[in-house]
């Protein structure tokens, strides 16, 4: 049973006219008789008296006219959802992102995203940058926001600005004091840092910021997430780099200070190849719009 035979049903019931129904429907009289015959038989009943006197509903007729009317309305709604979500304006979006990220212009682009695309759901999934390209090769996101470079040469990926690196000090340290601030001033401070695991390329970015100032960094902690990090320097444990973002959500006893020649950690959003779903190939249009945004 298609829906252009329900809809040339309905239009006959209503003006009762097998000629005009087929005017209205843009079908010559013969075929139009056929279509209404074909409903018939994948009915099972007749649906229509025809004798010279005109055209009535039978009593199946008169019964199936309102299932007809809902089953045409859902079809076509049916269709409008399928072709939006080809267009990525329904459906899903599986969103993956590091604790880093979700301190960048990210939630902002969330939020214009569930502004522009309502019909979408997103689901959000917090990890490290590893775990992100696992559960992007296993199909389990759409798309990530992590830190290249990536592992798995089946990802793609856009690059987003770094993230720029701050100290975080105990508001109490005699750094703080300091016009400039430059790795050699670092020399036998307590460091902590995240797992060279979790951020392999920052990591070694960083010690070799250390030891191009001719100072071995003193790792006396590793400290994840970024967040942690920071209540750990707030505690006294020591000191340690976090990105401006989540120094812009600073908390009391830290404070943060620039250093001169600190590198910034790597960004990029990711999906599998060969291109992403299209609810994520609009998330990509809105993180593109929102980081060239310079508010």
């Amino acid at each position: 049973m298609d829906l252009r035979s329900v809809e040339c049903f309905i239009r006959v019931a209503e003006t009762l006219h097998f000629g005009r129904a087929a005017t209205d429907l843009h079908l010559s009289q013969p075929a139009l008789s056929q279509r209404i015959r074909t409903l018939e038989r994948d009915v099972g009943a007749t649906l229509f008296d025809r004798d010279r006197r005109g055209v009535r509903l039978t009593a199946a007729g008169q019964a199936f006219l309102a299932p007809a009317r809902a089953m045409l309305a859902h079809g076509a709604h049916g269709i409008d959802v399928a072709r939006r979500a080809e267009q990525g304006r329904h459906g899903r979006l599986r969103l993956g992102f590091t604790v880093v990220a979700s301190y960048t212009r990210l939630p902002r682009a969330v939020q214009r995203f569930r502004s522009a695309f309502p019909d979408v759901t997103i689901d959000l999934l917090e990890v490290n940058s590893p775990a992100l390209e696992e559960a992007l090769d296993r199909g389990q996101i759409d798309v990530g926001v992590l830190h290249p470079p990536l592992g798995l040469a089946q990802l793609r990926y856009q690059e987003l600005p770094e993230e720029p690196l701050v100290l975080a000090l105990p508001t109490d340290h005699p750094l703080c004091g300091h016009p400039t601030i430059g790795f050699e001033d670092l020399a036998g401070e307590a460091l902590l840092a995240a797992p060279r695991s979790v951020g392999p390329v920052l990591f070694d970015r960083l010690v070799g910021c250390f030891r191009s100032a001719g100072v071995e960094p003193d790792i006396v902690q590793e400290a994840t997430p970024v967040t942690t990090l920071a209540g750990l320097v707030a505690a006294g444990a020591g000191i340690g780099f976090v990105t401006r973002g989540v120094a812009a959500a600073s908390r009391p006893g830290v404070v943060f200070r620039e250093v001169v020649g600190a590198p910034g950690i790597p960004m990029a959003i990711a999906w599998t190849a060969p291109e992403p779903a299209p609810t994520a190939l609009r998330f990509l249009d809105v993180v593109d719009e929102v980081w060239r945004d310079p508010q």
